[in-house]
């Protein structure tokens, strides 16, 4: 059981790093500063509200 959690916590540590990896790798590469300058900075991500409204909204036009 303590080998369980242990995996299950790694596996955790792994992905945060990963991710924060890619995140700043493509924060800093050319295509990444090409998009800022284009979009602007995003500071905050999209919550699961604001997804599920807007492919809420998708699948209401589709049912029409």
């Amino acid at each position: 059981m303590e080998a369980i959690v242990l995996y299950l916590a790694g596996l955790f540590v792994l992905f945060i790093v990963i991710k924060v990896a890619v995140t700043k790798g493509i924060n800093n590469s050319i295509i990444g500063e090409v998009f800022e300058k284009q979009y602007g900075k995003r500071d905050e991500e999209k919550g699961i509200s604001e997804l599920l409204e807007k492919y809420g909204e998708i699948e209401d036009d589709v049912k029409k």
